[in-house]
């Protein structure tokens, strides 16, 4: 059964969705990884469908409704802006009718890729007022995730900073949650506490996903005052992870299938050194 990972943070720009792409891509398609990976775009600005997808090939998409609304949603032609729509079907849709195919695996790689993009129609059950309980479209989206992990290694669930039917959805049926912060932020510790609570208070027979804090957008040496004082902290740093992400041009944001750190621009080792994992190691 394949593992489910959400990357969210409450505050915005600390790089959730530029660690989400770069991650579904090397999880994918590094010499040690190889995995089979869904990410799944769950929030309403799309950025990862962008990167991914050619703009062309995501308006097509966008337009046959395979996009992460059709996981909740069976029509979605009457959305209103101020009242919530709740499915009378509480049964999913077949994955196979709404997954893209980023990368495939080849003869020397067993690695893959599989996208759900996203759509700004997503707003309207963001921000939308509901009169009636929304457990239908929370039964849709958890027996989506099961279908996914018994064909994924890695489901990958890039979730907007902000509470809502998304983020509820999305940790109670996530195994991993990967938080990541820039320490240099004034907010930075204020972000982790309310993600942390956040978590805690989405718990779901007495289990919640386990956190994981990865310091996002570091000096490319030494340690700044304020990152050793995250790690310092005896509430957050159990779940700091050992390495940083550290600042490289190499890892902004891609766009429409281009400019991916894997793309040739280094070799297979020196990725893995820039993301701290030396063969693998911390993974």
């Amino acid at each position: 059964m394949g593992k489910v990972l959400t990357v969210m943070n409450m505050k915005g720009g600390v790089g959730k969705t530029t660690v989400a792409i770069h991650l579904a891509g090397i999880m994918c398609k590094s010499s040690w990884a190889q995995k089979r990976v869904l990410a799944i775009d769950y929030d309403p600005q799309f950025n990862l469908s962008q990167a991914f997808l050619p703009a062309k090939t995501y308006f097509a998409l966008e337009k046959a409704r395979m996009t992460t609304i059709a996981i909740l949603l069976d029509d979605d032609t009457k959305l209103d802006p101020y009242h919530i729509q709740v499915p009378g079907n509480n049964n999913p849709p077949n994955l196979a009718t709404i997954v893209t195919h980023v990368y495939q695996k080849t003869s020397y790689s067993s690695g893959s890729l599989d996208i759900i993009p996203s759509t700004l129609d997503l707003m309207y059950l963001a921000l939308g007022q509901s009169d009636v309980k929304t457990q239908p479209m929370e039964e849709r989206f958890e027996k989506f995730i099961e279908d996914c992990r018994k064909i994924y290694d890695l489901i990958l669930i890039d979730c907007h900073p902000a509470g809502s039917l998304f983020t509820k959805t999305s940790l109670r049926n996530s195994d991993d949650v990967l938080i990541p912060v820039v320490p240099e932020s004034s907010y930075a510790i204020r972000g982790i506490g309310l993600m942390m609570n956040f978590i805690k208070a989405k718990k779901v027979g007495g289990k919640s996903p386990t956190p994981h804090i990865l310091l996002n957008m570091t000096p490319r040496f030494g340690s700044t005052a304020k990152e050793m004082s995250i790690r310092a902290n005896p509430e957050v740093a159990p779940f700091c992870m050992t390495r940083s992400l550290k600042r490289y041009k190499a890892f902004s944001e891609p766009e429409g299938g281009k400019g991916f750190v894997w793309a040739g621009l280094f070799s297979s080792a020196d990725i893995e050194g820039r993301l701290g994992i030396p063969g693998g190691e911390n993974v």
